[in-house]
């Protein structure tokens, strides 16, 4: 027998094994503790979806952790890389930093006809956005631009328009999937 056989270098070893499975267990017990709202945006097999709403039922540490170590195996099996990916882009502060970055370029637009290629950039990323709605609610806020510093009331109508696109653009961050 060759010593090369039991030496292959693509193999993964078994600590490295047993180390990739304790991650996939801790990222198990990270779903366990995610509220519905953020589950459902994840690629989650329909086993995997199962045993997690089954985890909330159990109580005790012992069989929480079994449970955690069945959802690793179930991980495992489906595809973790997609999942461990969606879910530190759930966590991903720029995120909201591009939301902002959308709202303020909007703002900054002169006439009303700039912001088709915001709109479009930005259903790019959330195709399941209304292009009609988001076309208009970019028209409002840049028609509410308040000309004069003083006129409280085009500062209120700015301010109520940029709200009203911040939190649709909120709404489409919160409901696609990943």
């Amino acid at each position: 027998m060759d010593e090369s056989e039991y030496s292959d270098p693509s193999l993964p070893s078994k600590s490295e094994l047993k180390r990739e499975a304790d991650a996939l267990q801790q990222a198990g017990l990270q779903l366990m503790d995610m509220k519905p709202e953020k589950l459902s945006r994840l690629p989650l097999s329909d086993a995997l979806r199962r045993a997690i709403q089954e985890s909330r039922r159990i109580s005790s540490h012992e069989a929480r952790r079994r449970h955690a170590q069945y959802v690793g195996r179930l991980m495992r099996e489906a595809n973790s890389e997609a999942i461990l990916a969606a879910m530190a882009e759930l966590d991903n502060p720029l995120r909201q930093k591009r939301l902002q970055d959308w709202l303020d370029r909007v703002a900054q637009c002169d006439q009303p006809r700039q912001t088709g290629e915001l709109v479009q950039e930005m259903l790019e990323w959330y195709p399941r956005g209304e292009r009609q709605h988001l076309a208009n609610l970019c028209r409002n806020l840049v028609a509410a631009r308040p000309t004069d510093s003083s006129d409280a009331a085009a500062d209120e109508r700015f301010r109520r328009e940029r709200h009203r696109l911040g939190e649709y653009l909120n709404q489409l961050e919160k409901n696609t999937p990943l």
